[in-house]
């Protein structure tokens, strides 16, 4: 059944007055927009999922011949090189599903698929250089860490320090990603600003910016690297909940939002979506 758009506006009993509240309205009253939209992030997922099981199974098959360390450097650097189109692909449709969350956490009409298609209208350009950056940073932590990891014996201080420095860029990048895609959803800027936006917050909210990346997609990742079985976890997490996890980031967002941009740029913005106490 489709999504009904809301003539009517929310009278100020019906708004709730935080957004953890407003997450567990929307959680219950708006699943099938929520599943609809993880499904639709799944098909741009496919790519990136059919690259993983492809050199996955290469590898396995590289190891079990006795290939040399090097074979399955090279082999994890070509599925690597794949991957960054891939990754291109799965950030084209987070464009399109922040729209969707946007929505959500403002209240307004939500079309599901058709806010979805809206939104990848409208950002399909910063979301494939998000999802090309991406790429790039997930690609440089990777393949940095299993370089490293060779040398592990001989220098493991220097080792230590260098895996270290490479899972921090990136989880630098994923959280500048995130805000650069909500951000993308909410104002009209230029993606220079927006970028520049982002890198700050990227920085200035880095404790709990750490936490969301073991989340998402930490745990995602985590799952993919133990074995084949948990791999499929991983997937059937994401195809179910990847809207749920936008949701969450996108209503975190708004607060970081309203605190550094809205109440000075955008008044209007401001404690939208929520029931606002008069003064």
């Amino acid at each position: 059944m489709k999504n009904k758009e809301r003539l009517e506006d929310f009278s100020p009993k019906e708004l709730p007055e935080t957004r953890w509240a407003l997450f567990w309205d929307l959680l219950f009253h708006q699943s099938g927009t929520l599943i609809s939209t993880s499904l639709l992030l799944a098909l741009f997922a496919l790519p990136l999922f059919s690259d993983y099981f492809v050199f996955s199974f290469l590898g396995s098959s590289l190891q079990a011949s006795g290939g040399a360390k090097e074979g399955l450097f090279s082999l994890v650097f070509y599925g690597t090189a794949i991957a960054l189109p891939c990754f291109m692909v799965l950030f084209l449709g987070l464009s399109g599903a922040s729209e969707v969350t946007k929505r959500l956490s403002f209240l307004e009409g939500t079309l599901g698929v058709a806010s979805f298609f809206e939104g990848l209208k409208k950002n399909w350009r910063s979301g494939l250089l998000t999802g090309l950056l991406y790429g790039l940073s997930f690609g440089l932590a990777l393949l940095g860490c299993l370089y490293l990891l060779l040398f592990q014996g001989a220098l493991p201080v220097l080792t230590g320090l260098g895996i270290g420095l490479l899972l921090f860029q990136f989880i630098i990048v994923n959280s500048l990603c995130h805000y650069l895609l909500s951000q993308e959803a909410l104002y009209l800027n230029s993606f220079g600003a927006t970028l520049k936006n982002a890198f700050i917050f990227a920085h200035i909210k880095l404790p709990l910016n750490f936490v969301w990346s073991l989340l998402s997609p930490g745990l995602v990742i985590a799952l993919f690297l133990i074995n084949s079985v948990t791999s499929y976890v991983g997937i059937g997490l994401y195809v179910l909940f990847s809207a749920y996890g936008l949701l969450v980031w996108t209503l975190y967002a708004n607060a970081v939002y309203d605190r550094h941009i809205n109440a000075t740029y955008y008044p209007e913005l401001m404690g939208k979506g929520l029931h606002k106490k008069e003064g």
